[in-house]
């Protein structure tokens, strides 16, 4: 579903549809019509939800909603009363934390909140999981299971994340990669700029070595090393 993807058109929900215009001559389009699209959104989830419940299919599916990247740069949202630029292509907060809800009617109970890290690459051990299906043991997987997050238990822990960023996948040579490894709190890039990505979301002050608490530096240390793992796997 990319139906909040620009162009940002009107939808036949809003005030001034009409069915015959082809649609934004920009790239860009309206941005004014982001908060129309996804109300659409919002209806045609909801569309779903329905068929599932009259095919009596409800209670046995997990219904998993979220987004591959932040908000495009003309939207402006307000969060906590400040103002956040869209900062999709970017690897900064605003470019990357997406939402992510779980609903399963009679296993999820409601207004649960995790602060639990998840990233992609956890989606296919957690439908595993979901599904009773086993997962080979030989199988190395950068994922971890939050199905015990979705059902209310304790237990699971990811300690960080990695990501490999590259808008054309790595086959355009001018355009260069960004890798880095985070927690909720501390992020690393290759190259060695290390943030306190809660104090400074917008990544303008990197922390320097010799400015590091002890808690920081053993994190700097665990993060080096886990984007040297990652580097000499493509080595091999």
């Amino acid at each position: 579903m990319i139906l909040t993807h620009c162009p940002f058109d009107p939808t036949p929900h809003s005030r001034d549809w009409d069915p015959n215009d082809l649609g934004s001559k920009t790239y860009k389009g309206n941005a004014k019509y982001f908060g129309d699209m996804v109300s659409y959104m919002d209806f045609s989830i909801g569309r779903i939800v329905k068929q599932l419940d009259k095919l009596k299919l409800r209670d046995n599916t997990l219904i998993l909603f979220t987004g591959d990247n932040g908000t495009d740069e003309p939207v402006v949202s307000m969060m906590d009363n400040i103002a956040v630029e869209g900062g999709k292509g970017r690897t900064t907060d605003n470019g990357t934390h997406v939402p992510l809800i779980a609903n399963w009617k009679g296993k999820i109970k409601p207004n649960q909140i995790s602060r639990e890290l998840v990233d992609f690459s956890d989606f296919f051990p957690t439908l595993c999981e979901v599904a009773d299906v086993k997962i080979d043991s030989n199988i190395d997987l950068d994922g971890v299971s939050f199905y015990s997050e979705l059902i209310g238990k304790k237990g699971r822990k990811k300690e960080w994340i990695h990501t490999w960023y590259n808008r054309d996948g790595g086959s355009n040579p001018k355009e260069q990669s960004k890798e880095w490894v985070r927690n909720e709190k501390y992020k690393l890039y290759v190259g060695n700029r290390f943030y306190n990505v809660v104090e400074d979301p917008n990544e303008k002050n990197p922390i320097k070595q010799k400015d590091m608490s002890q808690m920081e530096r053993r994190i700097y240390i665990n993060f080096t090393e886990a984007l040297r793992t990652y580097i000499s796997y493509r080595r091999e």
